[in-house]
């Protein structure tokens, strides 16, 4: 887990706090500045995938485990796309749903999404393999600490 500065203008605090569903969050301070402040990525990559040889990989579901601070007003997803070769994606997969209040998994992508990409068994393999997020304020009034206490990734592959 790494904090990428390539989108945003707010740093991920603590980001290898997203490798563990243990209630020790990542996150970002989005200031009410009259501004749609958006985060940098948080880049999670090396899952230890073990995809057999010359299997097909049929799609990707991202899980991000989220929380916005309670009383902070609206924050959504900047972006969230698929990690390849350590190069982040151009198809983003966010969702225009405000972040939980109550620490929930959001589901990206599906078992039959590559997230516009062209995918071997050796891409998901690779140590630089992996998805990266970015979040945003809901309006110019709005100010929020969005945390991430987890990634998960699911490969739906044929042999």
């Amino acid at each position: 887990m790494v904090d990428d500065a390539t989108v945003g203008t707010v740093a991920w605090s603590n980001p290898d706090n997203a490798k563990v569903s243990d209630n020790v969050r990542a996150w970002a301070i989005l200031p009410n500045n009259g501004l749609i402040d958006t985060s940098h990525y948080l880049k999670a990559t090396n899952f230890g995938f073990t995809i057999p040889s010359g299997a097909t990989i049929n799609g990707i579901v991202v899980e991000i485990e989220k929380l916005l601070n309670q009383g902070d007003l609206t924050v959504l997803d900047n972006a969230v796309r698929i990690v390849k070769g350590g190069t982040i994606g151009s198809t983003d997969r966010s969702n225009g749903s405000a972040w939980p209040q109550v620490e929930a998994y959001v589901t990206h992508g599906g078992t039959t999404d590559l997230w516009g990409e062209t995918l071997t068994d050796t891409d998901i393999n690779s140590a630089s393999f992996g998805v990266a997020i970015s979040a945003k304020e809901g309006a110019t009034t709005s100010y929020g600490q969005p945390f991430i206490d987890h990634i998960r990734i699911t490969v739906y592959y044929t042999n």
